[in-house]
């Protein structure tokens, strides 16, 4: 009802075009929409109609904890409307109405971050969006970094977008729009600090507006976006800002989304959440070149929150208490897979290892092997037979020649770099029941009439599947039915796994 309500009060003002007028009492200068009529509906009725029935059919995704920061896409309301909603009906409940936004700037090339700004109000269908001026002038007064250049604004719309959304779920909300330019790392460090100083004192809610992965076939950019989630799921921003920097993840709003990161965990958010990912080819129906979109909220859990921890969270719960791996062994682990591919690409020959301690006792393992971010190969083993070392090894150089999936690896490409992850399996346990399954803790195994199929932990939260849809998958992967997990002879297994790579 309470949405409702909003809605109404905006189709009415921009209906009988009373809302700008009441709205631009006190500001001096109106912001007039850019992307109206491209990126979404000009028309407030067609607007609300869209953005209402995106939020209704979002899933309701409730945290225990105060929201800190969302992560959401920009492109037109088509294509990414459906993602951004699962982020924004988080707001529909929350007591807060200022929201700094952060968004990269397509157009125009500058250094800093822009804000617009003091005394300046944001037009939309739907009225006015005033900014908080003082909150402006007050990332203005912190750094030098923050400027007011207008022409970072002008035609820009990853923060406009977003607006219609706030309006809706918001009652009354006030802004803070910061489009990004060009940013060092020490300088986004700068930035997120302020950010989270002014969000701290002012009770505020931040907002990352990003697309992912940009034009690559669904495949590939699959893999990419994969990448960008693990960093936002670890919590470490320092981590998704290198694998920007090197190509293994893409996202045009990279800057904004990293500062974002760092000044929520200032803020103390604990927890993060991927509420819901895919891309343009969902609406095109096109696999050829698409454009990721990502929904998140970084929070804040309660003490006494018995949330699913994130994947980070979970891979040490789930791992090291098992296998006590040490950094040292992890090292040792990615070296033996290393040498073992370098060994056979360069010599021919297979590297025999002779190592005592834990890592010589039975161990099984998955190696996956990846390539400018782009899987390359991944083969592993499910039952503890050979020494934890041998499995790793031995996976390594499958992965790497024998993965059926992709041609052998060669040395040229092998030269251009690759970067290898291990997981770590712990023993597989039966499957009783449905609420066996914990997400983002688990991986599955399903075996049927002599086929097997293996899913890793991290498989389901990046595709953001149930524990139902995760074993239908799972059948799949074995060439069975989906609903073959089902059949009285079917083992139905889970494990935990710990997960480190050389890229970390």
């Amino acid at each position: 009802m309470i949405r409702m309500y909003r809605c109404l009060r905006y189709l009415v003002a921009g209906l009988v075009l009373l809302g700008p007028f009441l709205a631009d009492a006190g500001h001096a200068e109106i912001r007039k929409p850019s992307a109206a009529g491209g990126f979404y509906p000009a028309d407030s009725l067609e607007l609300s109609f869209k953005i209402e029935d995106y939020l209704k059919r979002a899933d309701e995704d409730a945290i225990d904890g105060d929201i800190i920061a969302l992560f959401v896409p920009h492109a037109g309301l088509a294509y990414s409307g459906r993602i951004a909603s699962h982020a924004y009906t988080l707001l529909e409940d929350v007591d807060v109405n200022r929201f700094i936004i952060c968004g990269p700037s397509h157009k125009y090339a500058f250094d800093g971050v822009s804000v617009y700004g003091p005394d300046i109000s944001w037009k939309t269908p739907f009225g006015l969006v005033p900014s908080d001026s003082r909150l402006c002038e007050d990332l203005l007064d912190r750094s030098p970094l923050f400027v007011v250049d207008k022409k970072a604004h002008a035609e820009e719309h990853s923060i406009e977008v977003q607006l219609p959304f706030l309006q809706i779920v918001s009652e009354d909300p006030f802004i803070v729009p910061l489009s990004f330019g060009r940013l060092s790392g020490e300088n986004i460090d700068e930035v997120a600090a302020a950010i989270a100083d002014v969000s701290r004192d002012n009770d505020a809610i931040l907002i990352a507006s990003t697309d992912w992965q940009h034009y690559r076939s669904a495949d590939s950019g699959r893999v990419l976006d994969s990448v960008g989630m693990e960093c936002l799921r670890s919590l470490d921003p320092d981590r998704l800002a290198d694998a920007l920097r090197s190509g293994r993840t893409e996202m045009c709003g990279g800057s904004a989304a990293v500062a974002v990161m760092k000044a929520a965990l200032k803020l103390g958010a604990n927890r993060i959440k991927i509420l819901a990912h895919g891309d343009s080819g969902d609406v095109t129906g096109s696999d050829s070149a698409v454009v990721g979109y990502v929904a998140a909220v970084m929070y804040r859990a309660r003490q006494d929150s018995d949330e699913p921890e994130t994947a980070a969270d979970a891979a040490t719960e789930s791992s090291d208490s098992k296998h006590d791996l040490t950094p040292e062994d992890k090292r040792e682990l990615l070296k033996i897979a290393r040498e073992s591919i370098e060994s056979y690409l360069i010599n021919g020959d297979t590297k025999v290892y002779d190592m005592k301690g834990k890592l010589a006792e039975p161990g099984a393992a998955f190696v996956t092997i990846r390539q400018h971010g782009k899987l390359r190969g991944c083969i592993g083993r499910t039952t503890a037979v050979d020494p934890l070392y041998k499995t790793v090894s031995g996976c390594a150089l499958q992965a790497a020649v024998a993965d059926l999936r992709f041609t052998p690896l060669s040395l040229k490409e092998y030269a251009h770099g690759i970067t290898i992850q291990i997981d770590v399996l712990t023993p597989p346990e039966d499957v009783k029941s449905m609420d066996d399954i914990r997400i983002g803790r688990d991986g599955l195994i399903v075996k049927l009439n002599g086929k097997e199929g293996v899913l890793l932990p991290q498989v389901a939260v990046e595709q953001n599947w149930n524990p139902e849809e995760f074993l239908r998958r799972t059948c799949i992967k074995a060439g069975l039915q989906p609903e073959d997990y089902k059949d009285k002879d079917a083992v139905v297994q889970k494990f935990r796994a710990v997960i480190f790579s050389d890229d970390q």
